[in-house]
Order: C-alpha cells, then sequence, then structure tokens
C-alpha cells in the first residue's frame, strides 16, 4: 500500500465526488471514509493529513439472502500508514418471523457474548476478554428472542481463545441480556454476565452483573510480589495470580423535561475498587451546557520487561496497583447558527495511585473551538486545547485548524 499525499484541493474534491455505488450482476459497491488535512503543532507537530476510505460489497443472492464483504482499504493517522486492515464477511436472511446471519472477521464490540449483555459506565471488566480480527459468529434472532454463538481467534479451524454465546429477551420496556466468554487463552478469565435495561416513562434504568472468578497476568518476567523481591522468568511464561472479584453496576436516567436531564451510574469492581459518576445536560434554544462527575478506577500492572518497578535496582517486572481518577467537567455549545458551531469546555482531574513509585497529580484542563459546516459532507475547524480529547468534541492538544470531509 503507497502513501498518498491529498492536498486541500483534492480532498474536497474526492469528498464531493466519491459518493459512488455501482449496481451490476445484483451487486451493491460502495464507498465510504472521512479525510483530514491540516495543521496541529503539538499531537501532529506541524502539518497532517489522515485518511480512512472504506469498501463494503453487498450481494443479493436471492430468497431473502445477502452476502456482505466490509474492509478498509486505507488508513493512515497523523501521516503514518496503518497496514493492519481488517476484513468483515457476512451472510444474513431476513424473513418475516425470523432473522440469522453469520459474521466471521473483526466483529467490533457485536461478539456472541456481548451482543445482548449491556455494558456499564465504571465497570473495569466486560464479557469479552479479547479484541480479535478472527472472530465468528452466528446470531438467530426471533421476534423478542435472540441467540448468538461465537468462536474467538479462529485458527486453523480452532477456537483458540474458546466459545461465546449469548441470549437476549424483550418483554415491553424490558431488554435482557446474558453473555458468558469461555476465554481459555492468554490467562484471561471466563465471563458470565446478565444484564436488564427498562424504561418507565422519563425514567430509565439499567442494570449489569459480571461473574469473573479469577484471572492470571502471564508475562516472561513476574515479581508476585510475595515478599521475597524475586522474579521468575528466563524461557517461558509465567502466571502471577490476581483475584478478580465479581462486580455489578447501575446505571440510572431521568428526562427532567424536554431541556433538562440527569444521570448517575455506580459500579462495585470488588478488588480494584468501586467507580461513580453524575451527569448533567441542559439545552435551552442554541445553547447546550453539559456539567459531569466521575471516579474511576483501574487496575493492572505497572512497567515493562527491562523495567526496575520497585526501585531497588535488583530485578526487572510489573507490580500491580489500582489507579482512581476523580473528574469533574463542564462542556458549552453555542449554535450560531446551522453552520457555526462555538464550542468551550473546561476538566479538573485528580489522580491518585497506590503503584510503586507513581506520584499523584492534579489537572486543569480547557479548550476552545469553532467548527463550521461548509455542507453536508465538509467541516472547518479551527481549536485550542491544552490537554489531548479533553471532553466534548475532544479537540488535539494545541493550536489545531484543519479541513474534514466525509462521504
Amino acid at each position: 500500500m503507497k502513501n498518498v499525499l491529498f492536498t486541500t484541493t483534492a480532498l474536497v474534491a474526492f469528498a464531493g465526488a466519491a459518493t459512488a455505488a455501482s449496481h451490476g450482476g445484483g451487486a451493491t459497491v460502495e464507498f465510504s471514509g472521512e479525510l483530514t488535512a491540516g495543521y496541529n503543532d503539538v499531537i501532529e507537530g506541524g502539518l497532517f493529513w489522515e485518511a480512512d476510505l472504506d469498501l463494503s460489497v453487498s450481494v443479493d443472492l436471492g430468497d431473502s439472502v445477502t452476502a456482505t464483504l466490509s474492509t478498509e482499504i486505507m488508513d493512515t493517522d497523523g501521516n503514518d500508514e496503518i497496514t493492519d486492515v481488517d476484513a468483515t464477511v457476512e451472510i444474513a436472511y431476513t424473513g418475516d418471523r425470523l432473522s440469522a446471519s453469520l459474521t466471521f472477521g473483526d466483529l467490533g464490540d457485536e461478539g456472541a457474548s456481548e451482543y445482548f449483555y449491556a455494558d456499564r459506565d465504571g465497570l473495569v471488566r466486560d464479557v469479552e476478554n479479547h479484541d480479535g480480527d478472527q472472530d465468528v459468529r452466528a446470531l438467530i434472532e426471533m421476534g423478542s428472542f435472540g441467540v448468538a454463538l461465537g468462536c474467538s481467534d479462529v485458527q486453523n479451524g480452532t477456537c483458540d481463545d474458546g466459545m461465546n454465546v449469548g441470549l437476549g429477551a424483550t418483554f415491553g420496556s424490558i431488554k435482557l441480556g446474558v453473555g458468558f466468554d469461555e476465554a481459555i487463552a492468554g490467562g484471561q478469565p471466563r465471563a458470565l454476565g446478565v444484564s436488564a435495561d427498562a424504561t418507565f416513562g422519563a425514567f430509565t434504568v439499567g442494570v449489569s452483573y459480571i461473574d469473573l472468578g479469577a484471572t492470571l497476568f502471564v508475562s516472561d518476567e513476574i515479581d508476585t510480589n510475595d515478599g521475597d523481591d524475586t522474579v521468575v522468568g528466563g524461557g517461558g511464561t509465567v502466571a502471577g495470580p490476581i483475584i478478580i472479584e465479581n462486580a455489578y453496576a447501575i446505571e440510572l436516567g431521568y428526562e427532567i423535561s424536554s431541556a433538562l436531564s440527569a444521570s448517575a451510574y455506580f459500579a462495585a469492581n470488588g478488588f480494584a475498587g468501586n467507580a461513580y459518576g453524575v451527569g448533567v445536560d441542559y439545552t435551552a434554544g442554541a445553547l447546550t451546557i453539559s456539567a459531569y462527575f466521575d471516579q474511576t478506577v483501574d487496575q493492572g500492572f505497572q512497567g515493562t520487561d527491562g523495567t526496575d518497578v520497585d526501585g531497588d535496582g535488583t530485578h526487572t517486572g510489573y507490580s500491580f496497583g489500582i489507579d482512581s481518577d476523580q473528574a469533574f467537567g463542564l462542556d458549552v455549545a453555542y449554535a450560531v447558527n446551522d453552520q457555526l458551531t462555538a464550542n468551550a469546555g473546561v476538566k479538573f482531574l485528580d489522580e491518585t495511585s497506590d503503584r510503586a513509585g507513581v506520584a499523584d497529580t492534579s489537572a486543569t484542563n480547557f479548550y476552545v473551538g469553532i467548527d463550521y459546516a461548509v455542507n453536508d459532507n465538509i467541516s472547518v475547524t479551527v481549536s485550542y486545547a491544552d490537554a489531548d480529547e479533553i471532553s466534548g468534541p475532544e479537540y488535539k492538544d494545541g493550536i489545531s485548524a484543519f479541513i474534514t470531509a466525509t462521504f
């Protein structure tokens, strides 16, 4: 794959002409993507361009059966070419009472175990503990019920990372989901999750429970933190046992009026600690204001092979720890007209950690920017942010000015 440099003129011209579809022999070919060119002084170090070009080919096989191939043709980020291009193939049947599909490739966040199960803010783990590009999912949906069966990381006709299953049902305004991931490889735990979502007028509630059991962290070199200050390694892999307790979470939402809504969540992650947050959104004509508070937790290992984790100069390895972040933010957007929107926001962040050698930090970050929609496909952005992707529109860190074309 060769690098291609799009000038701004070519960028705009291509965006206007690239929404192309050809129909012949029962096949539909569609191109879609996004092209960006401009300037950023911090993240990109000056002039930059980004391009994402996707291809979708769909064939009508008759009798309500279609075959679809979706793949990336080109994906670049910050002038660097990304060569990891994933393809997804699906054969689907759509009937009056039943729909079914068989999908192979990169399933993203729609593997069998997580297809019906609903994840929640604040949960450290999910029911699918891998992200491969060689997964298989068979799906059948009959009215209000559905079942999915998956195979993770298909190699030589076998499921290297185990099987995963999903079940779903809808009863009026109540949705139920179940997900199970065998996850037998890479030291990942098997996971079983159950979720329920319901709407009662202006009030919404979602609850999830996940049973993770125990997991093993696998590395070529691990300090097991047993007090003897030794490292096990030298060929092969060694598992350091870390117990992950069961977890549950609840999300609440309430539409106070057509202009004002509120939300909250709480997650109990067992050994990893609790996470919670609240948010409020208010709209008055062209003005939108969002405020939020989050306390999130993250668990894992600090250090990599070749790093002196505990600072004693005697070995390399990993140390287990928990990070806790408390963030309060305010985002404001004002639509000057149908084309021009002004954005501003601020975020106050406190980070604490019990990892060895990791200092607590505090920061106050803000952003300002304007987005101008030239038309439905082309937009221009000018912004300044003193941190990367703070919140809201998630502007790049630094001074930015760029044009984006989508098609």
